[in-house]
């Protein structure tokens, strides 16, 4: 599901760019992490494993809790430079002592090659019966004039070729990675940065290279590590009905400055359901990159309902638009505070989030102790 969402978003628009010419980036990006399994109970972090092992340090295992709906703490540091750097190029941070990672966290190099044409390449045509469905907003029951409805098949020539330009773009990595440049990042293989319950993002953060310039950032007191989302409704240890309005409640995230949630679903093999909090659909809204969005985008899109006020507690799924949906999946991000600077090389940036994801329901969970909503 997770790849028809991403193709189907593609068709609404283009994820932002960085800027072109000479600049470089920094991004020091903190993330509060929690994932949970309607029908499962939330389980406490795992207080110690055998001597020895370290999940961080096993592929794809990094940022996944130890337990479900145990919060976890992430911060992943990206340098971008354009151009290929020297083979004898470094660069690494000095971080602030709270953040419990040592005196410097050393940034491995990735250099794009040359393109490659791949078979297989994403073709729209091969699909024309795959239609997506999107609601949004908070109410009890659809909104009129809802859902959207976009069938693949009806695209203009124009938007297909569009969509094989973004899929292309899209499988060549995450939006961590910009082609044609030099992307630094860690946390790395060599330092897997596992962050303490306990450590703190406050501080300065020193970058020292020998090829994009040196540059220091720092972390007040009130960019920290979020939060994270505590839902009080659904009662998550149970199965969650989808055929009911579904009414999400948490408690107040402290220091957000702006909250989005979104459903999708598949009914079927070539039915992708949408459901998201904006209060107004666009298709820019639609397309919004939801990473680490910059405080003054975060102030517009509340400002334009596209996302919730940071201290909102609460929204409504209309009933039933996932009901023939076998799996559902919640996904939320709340946006805090950041630092930036307006001058220097590279440009630096300090962003905090925290983010929750839900399996709401799935038919094959009930073999897991559970039984899937509606059944």
């Amino acid at each position: 599901m997770r790849k028809a969402v991403a193709l189907a978003l593609l068709l609404l628009a283009a994820t932002s760019a960085l800027a072109v010419g000479d600049q470089a980036y920094l991004g020091i990006f903190a993330e509060t992490k929690v994932m949970r399994m309607a029908g499962m109970p939330a389980m406490p972090a795992m207080p110690n494993l055998p001597p020895g092992v370290d999940l961080s340090k096993i592929p794809g295992m990094r940022n996944m809790p130890a337990m479900p709906g145990a919060p976890q703490r992430l911060l992943d540091v990206r340098l971008w430079s354009p151009g290929i750097a020297p083979p004898d190029a470094f660069a690494y941070i000095a971080p602030g002592a709270g953040l419990k990672q040592g005196n410097r966290l050393d940034l491995n190099l990735y250099r794009p090659q040359a393109e490659k044409v791949e078979g297989g390449a994403f073709n729209p045509d091969a699909m024309p019966d795959f239609t997506v469905k999107i609601y949004w907003g908070s109410s009890p029951t659809v909104k009129p004039g809802q859902p959207k409805v976009i069938h693949w098949g009806a695209l203009t020539p124009e938007q297909k070729e569009t969509m094989k330009k973004q899929a292309s773009k899209a499988a060549r990595g995450s939006y961590f990675y910009k082609p044609d440049w030099t992307t630094g990042y860690w946390p790395t293989d060599r330092q897997p940065g596992k962050i303490a319950d306990d450590a703190s993002l406050v501080g300065n953060y020193a970058l020292t290279t020998n090829y994009t310039g040196n540059v220091s950032i720092e972390a007040p007191a009130n960019v920290e590590f979020m939060a994270p989302i505590e839902m009080s409704s659904p009662d998550l240890g149970k199965p969650v009905s989808l055929d009911e309005p579904i009414g999400f409640v948490w408690q107040q995230v402290p220091n957000a400055l702006g909250l989005h949630a979104m459903i999708n679903g598949m009914e079927g093999k070539n039915t992708l359901v949408i459901w998201n909090s904006s209060e107004v659909y666009t298709d820019e809204m639609m397309g919004v990159d939801w990473g680490y969005l910059e405080m003054a985008r975060v102030r517009d899109l509340v400002k334009a309902t596209v996302m919730m006020q940071g201290e909102r507690t609460s929204v409504t799924v209309p009933a039933g638009i996932f009901k023939n949906c076998e799996m559902a999946m919640f996904t939320m991000v709340g946006y805090g505070p950041g630092a930036a600077l307006d001058k220097g090389q590279p440009l630096p940036r300090i962003q905090t989030k925290t983010t929750l994801s839900i399996m709401l329901s799935s038919k094959g969970m009930s073999g897991m102790g559970g039984t899937g909503a509606g059944e």
